[in-house]
């Protein structure tokens, strides 16, 4: 059969779409197929981290734990429960406390100095407002928490409206503080899960300010030219690798709560908060945790 010239051509420009069509058809297949893979595998590699976790001999009633960096959930184990923050409450604290733009010393008074625990500040001292900001977060100071708020009647109204704009539902605050109001009463109240969205939030707006808090101490020098030294709360700052941020909590009703975020091996920002464990088991809580997450394979 004798074919025009038009027909070759019409043949021959078929042929070559095949061939084109055919190339783009496998790169999508292999692209498709990559995905498929790393999927699969990022799927088994959080199966056998919550397999890791639960076998784990650890004290607290709730555990969150959330890859920053990827946006993803990685373990929860009563996450969405709402019970007692204690002093992780001083988070929203410092970042209403941050809203403020009026940057005037901050004065040390009577009744901040009446807060449960002495944290040796002073009757009239005057301090930066900066800095008696990392300082409170590094000692997790009742005393700074009460100053830094003091002059302002709507502060813990503004503490509540800003976890609800958050999307926090569960949050609620009695004071800046977290202490218990009484025997049966929480000063504030949230979720593990909830904790982690504060966290990173946090540090997605005032980095400068809370990653001081992976420090084990600073020194300090108030505009009353006292010295002081903030010792960290969580006395396990040194066995946290690329500790980013961290912040303690602990009271009579409470029990002891622990948050932090640590970079793992490939550097992604991990957040882990721990609520209701023991004062002295959310460190042995957490370190077991960290070890977990530290050393899973990843998915690449």
């Amino acid at each position: 059969m004798n074919l025009s010239k038009y027909e070759k051509s019409l043949i021959f420009i078929f042929f070559i779409v095949a061939i084109y069509a055919s190339f783009f058809f496998y790169q999508d297949f292999k692209i498709k197929e990559k995905i498929r893979i790393k999927e699969e595998k990022e799927f088994v590699r959080i199966e056998k981290i919550k397999k890791d976790i639960n076998v784990l001999d650890i004290e607290a009633k709730a555990v969150s734990v959330y890859d920053i960096t990827d946006n993803k959930k990685l373990y929860g184990r009563n996450e969405t429960v709402p019970m007692s923050l204690a002093s992780l409450a001083k988070i929203m604290t410092i970042l209403v406390a941050l809203e403020d733009k009026n940057n005037s010393p901050v004065i040390i008074s009577k009744n901040a100095l009446s807060e449960v625990g002495d944290n040796s500040l002073f009757l009239g001292e005057k301090w930066n407002k900066e800095d008696l900001i990392k300082f409170t977060l590094i000692m997790s100071s009742n005393d700074g928490a009460y100053a830094l708020a003091e002059n302002d009647s709507t502060f813990i109204n503004r503490m509540n409206s800003k976890a609800e704009r958050l999307g926090l539902y569960n949050m609620a605050y009695q004071n800046v503080s977290g202490l218990d109001i009484d025997k049966q009463l929480y000063g504030a109240v949230g979720t593990a899960e909830e904790m982690n969205m504060l966290i990173e939030f946090a540090l997605l707006g005032h980095r400068d300010i809370f990653q001081n808090t992976k420090e084990e101490e600073m020194d300090f020098t108030s505009l009353s030219l006292l010295e002081h030294k903030a010792i960290n709360t969580n006395i396990i700052i040194n066995k946290i690798p690329n500790l980013v941020f961290s912040k303690t909590g602990a009271t009579d009703l409470t029990g002891g709560n622990l948050s932090i975020v640590f970079k793992n091996k490939e550097g992604h920002e991990i957040a882990i908060t721990i609520l209701g464990s023991s004062i002295e088991g959310r460190f042995s809580d957490m370190e077991k945790i960290v070890n977990v997450l530290y050393n899973i394979e990843n998915a690449s």
